[in-house]
């Protein structure tokens, strides 16, 4: 593979200038006013959106070049044995993309969470942390090798706990960050055991992934007495875990719904373009090692459209505005591992450009509907919002009918792209384009849900509104731009964007069909289910057929529990089923937490009275000691004087009743 190393532009910048506007607002807390704290953040995410954007340019240009990708090196990270690792930095296709995605849509939500976030407490650690999450995630895209990944991988999930739980005085947001936390580092033992078995057996350098593909699969490694090819498997599937904890797919998805408990910017942030797209980046970037394996791609298809299925199916039953986006982000996601899975690498990445604009979007006019309405998130308790924010209710329009797939928006255009692969290439099915298919009509129906119930109708409850300022009404219009039109990069003869990411992907994708008559014909099908099932939300949600909605009871809260209970508002099995998200979080307590706990009980008071009691024992036994030779050993004649004269009497009386022969 071709490579150009160069020191300008210098790709440290890119993750480099959010990490120090966080420095600087970390060191300088203390005497920067909170206002101040978010300018510093917007600022180094905005320069490092314009040095990505130049990059990228430079990068492009240098391709007609035949340089295939930049590569810096900055010094030798790890030498021991076979964990060898720079501290480097690449940019290619598949990195300039994610980094112009983390931070344009960053620099965004950023400029918005200035307004948002005015009068907030903790604003400084706020925004330090919104930046330095930015940074990781640059780190985590740009890395050159697996294990200098992990440095931003990790950073991005303590980052995470930071801002899912800002608001720490409510005992709800900490349970959330810390079911956040344990979630995603369970995931995350996976994928760095994955990592570690990669390394022994080939590389982990993304400069370098090719050997792989060149390797004799059935050659027996001489360690673990298993076939390359088999050691390719189970590396492939403990990656695969990574990135299931990470983007929130079965059956590590429980997390995400909770994790809005942080603030809606941070929500948008986490869900849009970082955090819960990290593990789509995994598998696209180690595309060859699960290329290799039918069976492995297979079990990434499976879990994808399960996943986007089981999202879809929840997003239709809440009625918490964010908890409806959270669940969508869920189904979103398994439609880009259904991409990956099937081979469509390039079509899971243009889902994951498109997705990252209308689900910025539509996380940041929940927002605005939440500020404007002074915390409140139960859509059944909002209503008629059309007229007093029309700015909102428009952009919301844009990024509903994105996400629902209506024809000519961007999600029409990806989402179209995947199910058409998933039906016509070499690893698809019908059966994986028919629970695709049911999902997106689900999630017409969801979206449309959300319009009708938050901005059509009459107000549902009596509330004063604080209007959004122009910083949190402007980034959703241009997101709004990017959400209707964006998938026209798809479209042969612009962009097209499958054709730019042919020379990175090569030979290890999955061909669809390229029959036009039947792309035509599926692109219909598609768009009419798409449109049914708009018109099917609109008549079950119209205003003439909602009535008031019912109160939801506060959460009841155990901030040792993994999970948080809240009280279903349906009184039938399958929409409470549904509510309570297939009960998953009901599943881990009974069979995980709750089995830890106890466990934890019994080992703690077995640490605490029986070993700490045996050690505790031998300290008395040994004082006793001490203090009787003390006694002994005091410096008194008188005291050596009787001590001699008993033991003269004692051998004496012994040499009287056994004799001098015994002794």
């Amino acid at each position: 593979m071709d490579t150009m190393t160069s020191i300008y532009p210098s790709l440290w910048l890119i993750p480099g200038l959010p990490a120090l506007a966080a420095l600087l607002i970390f060191i300088f807390s203390g005497s920067i006013r909170p206002r101040s704290a978010g300018w510093i953040a917007t600022t180094g995410v905005a320069m490092s959106f314009l040095w990505a954007i130049f990059s990228f340019i430079v990068y492009n240009n240098a391709t007609s070049k035949g340089a295939v990708f930049f590569h810096q090196i900055g010094w030798k990270w790890l030498d021991a044995g076979f964990v060898q690792a720079n501290a480097g930095l690449l940019l290619d296709r598949v990195s300039g993309i994610f980094a112009l995605v983390i931070t344009g849509v960053g620099f965004l939500i950023h400029l918005f969470s200035t307004s948002y976030m005015e009068n907030e407490e903790g604003q400084r650690r706020y925004f330090g942390f919104l930046s330095l999450f930015v940074a990781s995630m640059l780190i985590l895209v740009l890395a050159d090798n697996a294990f200098f990944m992990l440095i931003g991988w990790e950073g991005v999930g303590a980052c995470s706990f930071a801002l899912i739980g800002h608001h720490y005085e409510k005992r709800e947001n900490v349970a959330a960050a810390l079911k956040a936390f344990f979630v995603t580092r369970f995931g995350d033992v996976f994928l760095i055991l994955g990592v570690l078995l990669l390394a022994m057996i080939g590389t982990v350098d993304f400069t370098r992934l090719e050997t792989f593909g060149l390797a004799d699969l059935n050659i027996v490694h001489p360690v673990f007495n298993l076939t390359f090819g088999q050691l390719l498997v189970i590396a492939g599937l403990l990656l695969l875990g990574g990135a299931a904890g990470k983007s929130a797919q079965l059956p590590l998805q429980t997390w995400l719904p909770d994790a809005m408990a942080g603030p809606t910017p941070v929500s948008a942030l986490i869900h849009a373009a970082t955090m819960v797209t990290a593990g789509v980046y995994l598998i696209a970037r180690f595309h060859i090692v699960f290329a290799l394996s039918p069976e492995l791609m297979m079990v990434v298809a499976v879990i994808g459209v399960l996943t986007a299925f089981y999202g879809a199916t929840c997003a239709i039953v809440q009625t918490d505005i964010k908890r409806i986006l959270a669940f969508s982000t869920i189904s979103q996601i398994g439609f880009m591992m259904l991409a990956l899975g099937v081979g469509a690498f390039s079509i899971g990445l243009f889902h994951f450009f498109t997705h990252a604009f209308f689900k910025a979007l539509l996380f940041l006019a929940a927002g605005s509907v939440i500020h404007a309405l002074h915390g409140e998130q139960n859509i059944f308790k909002m209503g008629g919002l059309r007229k007093e924010l029309p700015g909102v209710f428009l952009a919301t329009v844009a990024g509903t009918i994105a996400l629902a797939g209506i024809p000519l928006t961007s999600g029409f255009f990806s989402k179209d792209a995947i199910l058409w692969s998933a039906l016509t290439s070499d690893r698809g099915n019908i059966l994986l384009y028919g629970v695709g298919l049911t999902t997106a009509v689900l999630t017409a129906i969801y979206s449309a849900r959300l319009i009708y119930v938050v901005f059509l109708g009459a107000p549902r409850a009596d509330y004063h509104l604080h209007a959004p300022s122009p910083r949190q009404t402007w980034p959703l219009y241009i997101l709004a731009v990017f959400a209707l039109f964006a998938g026209f990069l798809n479209v042969p003869g612009l962009l097209h964007w499958e054709h730019y990411f042919q020379p990175h992907f090569k030979g290890w994708a999955s061909e669809p069909s390229h029959n036009l008559t039947g792309e035509i014909i599926a692109a219909a099908v598609s768009a009419v289910l798409a449109v049914a099932g708009w018109f099917v939300g609109s008549v079950l949600f119209s205003p003439k057929r909602m009535v008031e909605g019912r109160i939801i009871p506060e959460p009841a809260m155990d901030p040792m529990a993994i999970r948080i209970e809240t009280a279903s508002p349906y009184r039938f099995g399958v929409a409470n089923f549904l509510y309570r998200a297939w009960d998953f979080d009901h599943l881990y307590a009974t069979l995980v937490t709750r089995p830890y706990r106890k466990i934890s009980k019994v080992l703690s008071w077995t640490d605490e009275y029986l070993v700490d009691g045996i050690y505790e024992a031998g300290s008395v036994i040994l004082q006793l000691f001490h203090g009787f030779f003390v006694t002994l050993q005091n410096g008194r004649v008188g005291r050596y004087a009787a001590v001699m004269l008993f033991g003269a009497a004692l051998i004496a009386l012994l040499l009287t009743f056994f004799g001098s022969g015994n002794l």
